[in-house]
C-alpha cells in the first residue's frame, strides 16, 4: 500500500466515523481535522491512577495472597487518594486549557485507574468514573486511552480483564465514531496512524496486521502503555514490550517491524519523563515516555537526570542495555510529572511538557 491507498482508505475511514447518529462528538472533530489538514496536536496524560479516598469506595473487599503485595498497593491508595485531592485535578485542568482549534485528540497512556477492585462491577464502576472525569475536562475532543496492568488489574485479574472488555470498547468506539472491538486497534489521523497495542498479553499476529493494513501512512504512532525500550532503574526494568519473554525471539521481530516503519512510540508505565531516540533493526524508533503520576510537589517540577547515550543503564547497570546503547541518538530521563502536548505538522514532531500545572513549557523534545 502507498500513501495515496493509505490517505484513500484514510477518508473513508473519517467518513464513516459519522455514521453512528449518537457520535456528533466524532462528527465534529473530523470535521474539524479536515479543515485543518496535516497539521495538529494532541493533549496527553500519562499514568493518571484515578482513585480517591476512603478506599473502601473502590477497593472494598480487595485482598491478595501475597501479604507483602498487598501492603504496598495499600500504599499507594494513600498516595492517590492525596495527589487527587488537590494536584492531580489542578494538572488535569492544565492540560485541558492546552486544547485548542489544532487539537484532534486526547490521549491518556494507560494506567488510567488504579485497578485493585473486588468484582466486575465496581471495576467498571471504577473506570467509569475516571473516563467520565476527563470528558468533563476536556469536552468534545476525542478522548483515548490505553490498556495499562493497573487497568486489568484485581483482586482477581480475570474479573478486572472481564470489566475492562465489557466496558472500554464499547466507550472508545464512541469517542472514534467506529466500532473498537478489541484492546489492540488503529485509527487514521489524516495522512498518520495511531497504533493502539496492549502490552500485558502481547497480540503480535493482530498487531503486525494493523502495521500492514496501514502501510503508506506519513507518520506511524504507536500507542502502548509501556515503554518498548528497558526501563533504566533499579528495578522493574523487564516491563517493556516483550520484556519478560524468556527468548527474545519476538521482541525482536516486533522491534524491527516497528523500527522499518520509523514509528514514533508514546506510553508511559515507569513514572518518567523520557525521549528515546533510537537507530536500528533498519529504521527508526522515537520514543516518548510521559508521566501524570504527581505524587508529591518536587516532581512538579523538571529537572534531568540522565542524558546521554553513555548514561542509559548506568542505574541499572544490567547488560540488558548493552544492545541498545550503541544506536542511541538521543535519550533523556526525568521523574517529572505533568501533561503534554504533541504537535505535529509536515515538517515537524516534537512534544511540549508542562511539569505540575506549569502554564508554561518545561521542556520540548523534538522527536523528528
Amino acid at each position: 500500500m502507498d500513501r495515496r491507498d493509505f490517505l484513500r482508505l484514510s477518508a473513508l475511514g473519517l467518513a464513516g466515523l459519522g455514521l453512528d447518529p449518537a457520535s456528533q462528538v466524532a462528527r465534529a472533530a473530523v470535521s474539524s481535522r479536515r479543515k485543518r489538514g496535516s497539521k495538529y496536536n494532541v493533549v496527553i496524560l500519562g499514568d493518571t491512577h484515578y482513585d480517591t479516598a476512603p478506599d473502601t469506595v473502590y477497593h472494598e473487599g480487595y485482598s491478595d495472597p501475597n501479604p507483602v503485595r498487598e501492603a504496598n498497593h495499600r500504599k499507594e491508595f494513600v498516595r492517590n487518594a492525596e495527589m487527587w485531592s488537590d494536584r492531580c485535578p489542578r494538572m488535569v485542568k492544565r492540560a485541558a486549557c492546552l486544547v485548542d482549534d489544532r487539537t484532534s485528540l486526547v490521549l491518556q497512556t494507560g494506567d488510567l485507574i488504579q485497578g485493585d477492585t473486588a468484582s466486575v462491577e465496581m471495576h467498571m464502576k471504577m473506570l467509569d468514573d475516571a473516563f467520565s472525569y476527563l470528558k468533563d475536562q476536556f469536552g468534545p475532543v476525542p478522548l483515548v486511552t490505553v490498556a495499562g496492568n493497573h487497568d486489568l488489574r484485581g483482586r482477581l485479574d480475570a474479573q478486572a480483564w472481564e470489566g475492562y472488555r465489557k466496558y472500554m470498547p464499547a466507550r472508545l468506539s464512541k469517542e472514534l465514531g467506529k466500532e473498537i472491538s478489541d484492546i489492540n486497534f488503529s485509527f487514521p489521523m489524516g495522512e498518520d496512524v495511531f497504533i493502539v497495542v496492549n502490552f500485558t498479553k502481547p497480540d503480535d499476529e493482530t498487531v503486525a496486521r494493523l502495521l500492514r493494513e496501514s502501510e503508506g501512512a506519513r507518520h506511524t504512532f504507536v500507542l502502548c502503555h509501556a515503554p518498548f525500550f528497558p526501563f533504566d532503574g533499579p528495578k522493574y526494568n523487564s516491563w517493556f514490550y516483550h520484556g519478560k519473554d524468556k527468548t527474545p525471539d519476538a521482541r525482536n521481530r516486533m522491534r524491527a517491524l516497528f523500527a522499518q516503519r520509523n514509528s514514533i512510540v508514546l506510553c508511559g508505565h515507569t513514572h518518567t519523563t523520557e525521549l528515546f531516540d533510537w537507530e536500528g533493526d533498519g529504521g527508526r524508533l522515537t520514543q516518548m515516555t510521559m508521566n501524570s503520576v504527581w505524587r508529591n510537589e518536587e516532581i512538579g517540577v523538571y529537572k534531568v537526570l540522565q542524558e546521554g547515550a553513555e548514561s542509559y543503564g548506568k542505574e541499572s547497570g544490567s547488560e540488558l542495555f548493552d544492545e541498545y546503547r550503541p544506536g542511541i541518538k538521543a535519550y533523556s530521563r526525568s521523574l517529572a510529572a505533568g501533561c503534554y502536548k504533541l504537535n505535529v505538522d509536515d515538517e515537524h514532531i516534537s512534544v511540549d511538557f508542562y511539569a505540575g500545572d506549569s502554564t508554561r513549557p518545561s521542556a520540548h523534545f523534538v522527536l523528528r
